[in-house]
């Protein structure tokens, strides 16, 4: 009878390893900070939502509702859970079953509750499902995912799981996994802006009757990820430093403005970290926004500063900028500090002069782009600044 017992459980274990197999992971060194109560649960239940979606996303039906996110010609790259669990959203009417797939999973795994515990948490603390590269960026007809939930500890590398035949395997999902495996990542809440908040500052209005000269920018391309796989998009920051002159007392003071955001796109970072010039346009993203309403000629001399924002210490820079109130008064300069928090991609500082004199007269050595020349704050960090007058 003994002997009966332990051969069941032998085929228990069996059985209940047939689905799931721990792979060798090399666990490299990398940097983990400590975890509070709150982030180790949110931790484990990215995790969990991972290894469901790992398992789901073997049903034809849900990979074939997936290739929204993934597809060459994709619009958006992510899915809430707050969309993906709220039936009255049109977009959840295209991902049907994937939730309801999603919301088995939840149940069998033991999360109960409206909606399931799981499916309520991911969607009440804005997780969402996010793709960072499409298919094109792999060989053709890859159709497999590895799906991995963001470790909170960092944002390089975390367990990830796939399906070899039957059997759903561990792996260690990172930037270099991601060079050769389509991957779909369970992401947190994003991070909140808090540079963003405040006053934009803006320029003293121009006299009725004077041109205006705007100034753009139009696309920029950064060759960084400015963080691990983890990372998702890069939130790109660039500011202006110009010159703030008080009429009154002919003081002169340098000034920053509001931060401006641009959401810069995964794929494009590694379009442009590789070189490649068909993906993603080279890495060229379409931004076209004012950077300055009205460059005046008394602003002989402006700053710009471009970050990747992140939530960490506040670091300071400064840059110089000048002023020139006409042609018969000196020309006069001043050096104004600021502060931003996250990844330096560099600061210029740009005289009026040289810039509209080479914007669209590039030199022999200067690139050029829509018949642009390229500005760079670093090596890494392209824009173009398309301008125009306006009378």
């Amino acid at each position: 009878m003994k002997n009966l017992v332990y051969a069941l459980a032998i085929c228990l274990l069996i059985a209940g390893c047939e689905k799931y197999e721990s792979g060798n992971i090399n666990q490299d060194p990398v940097r983990k900070r400590q975890l509070n109560g709150s982030e180790m649960i949110l931790k484990q239940n990215l995790d969990k939502a991972a290894r469901i979606v790992a398992d789901v996303i073997q049903n034809e039906s849900v990979i074939q509702e997936m290739a929204v996110l993934s597809d060459e010609t994709r619009t958006f790259y992510s899915l809430s859970f707050k969309d993906l669990m709220d039936e009255t959203k049109s977009i959840s009417g295209s991902f049907k079953n994937l939730r309801e797939k999603f919301l088995d999973g939840c149940a069998s795994s033991g999360s109960k509750g409206g909606w399931n515990d799981l499916a309520s948490y991911l969607a009440k603390n804005d997780c969402y499902i996010y793709c960072p590269y499409p298919s094109s960026f792999y060989p053709k007809g890859t159709i497999s995912f590895t799906v991995a939930a963001h470790p909170i500890d960092n944002d390089i590398e975390n367990t990830g799981y796939r399906f070899e035949g039957k059997k759903m395997k561990e792996v260690k999902v990172n930037e270099e996994y991601a060079d050769k495996n389509q991957v779909i990542l369970i992401m947190p809440k994003d991070e909140d802006n808090d540079d963003l908040i405040g006053l934009e500052i803006k320029d003293t209005p121009a006299s009725k009757g004077d041109p205006v000269y705007e100034v753009r920018i139009g696309k920029v391309r950064c060759a960084n990820y400015c963080g691990g796989l983890f990372e998702g998009e890069l939130e790109l920051r660039v500011t202006r430093g110009y010159p703030d002159f008080n009429l009154t007392t002919e003081e002169i003071k340098a000034t920053f403005s509001t931060a401006i955001p641009i959401k810069y796109p995964k794929d494009y970072a590694k379009a442009a970290k590789n070189n490649w010039t068909v993906h993603s346009n080279g890495g060229w993203y379409n931004v076209f926004i004012p950077w300055d309403s009205n460059w005046r000629t008394t602003k002989i001399q402006q700053c710009i500063l471009v970050y990747e924002y992140d939530q960490v210490d506040e670091a300071s820079i400064s840059a110089t900028v000048g002023y020139k109130k006409d042609d018969l008064s000196p020309a006069l300069t001043v050096t104004g500090k600021t502060t931003y928090r996250g990844d330096f991609l560099g600061l210029s500082e740009w005289d009026r002069d040289w810039f509209y004199a080479t914007n669209t007269y590039p030199g022999p050595y200067d690139e050029v782009k829509d018949g642009l020349t390229v500005r760079k704050t670093c090596p890494e960090l392209k824009l173009t600044t398309p301008a125009r007058t306006i009378y």
